[in-house]
C-alpha cells in the first residue's frame, strides 16, 4: 500500500492560493509558489489558527490571528518569531495531480 495521498489536481491549486484540504483526518495547507507546490499542517503553532485563513506575500505566510510568520519557501521557517516551524509534508506532482506523503512530518516547534 502507497503511502502517497492524492490530494488536489494540480489546475485546481493555482499560484499564489491557500488551499485547504483534509486526508485521513490531517487539516492541509496546499500552496502553489512559482510552480512549486508545498504542504504543511493547516494550523499556526501558537494558537492552531487555520493557515489557510492568512496572507501570502512573497513566500512569507502570515497567520491571520496573532499576525506571525512564516518562510513557506524554506520549510515553513519562523520568521517571527523564529523559534517556530510549520509541520510539512512531502508532495509530488504525478499526471496532473499532487499527491502527499501524510507520514513524513517535521514537527511544530513553537
Amino acid at each position: 500500500m502507497s503511502d502517497w495521498s492524492v490530494v488536489i489536481s494540480l489546475d485546481d491549486l493555482w499560484e499564489g492560493d491557500l488551499v485547504s484540504r483534509t486526508v485521513e483526518g490531517v487539516d492541509l495547507l496546499l500552496v502553489n509558489l512559482d510552480g512549486h507546490v508545498r504542504a504543511f499542517r493547516d494550523r499556526c503553532p501558537h494558537a492552531g489558527t487555520p493557515l489557510n485563513l492568512g496572507r501570502l506575500e512573497g513566500g512569507i505566510l502570515t497567520c491571520s490571528a496573532h499576525l506571525w510568520q512564516f518562510d513557506i519557501v524554506n520549510g515553513g521557517v519562523g520568521v517571527n518569531p523564529r523559534d517556530c516551524r510549520l509541520t510539512s509534508f512531502a508532495v509530488r506532482v504525478e499526471e496532473g495531480s499532487v499527491l502527499v506523503q501524510l507520514r513524513s512530518v517535521e514537527t511544530e516547534g513553537s
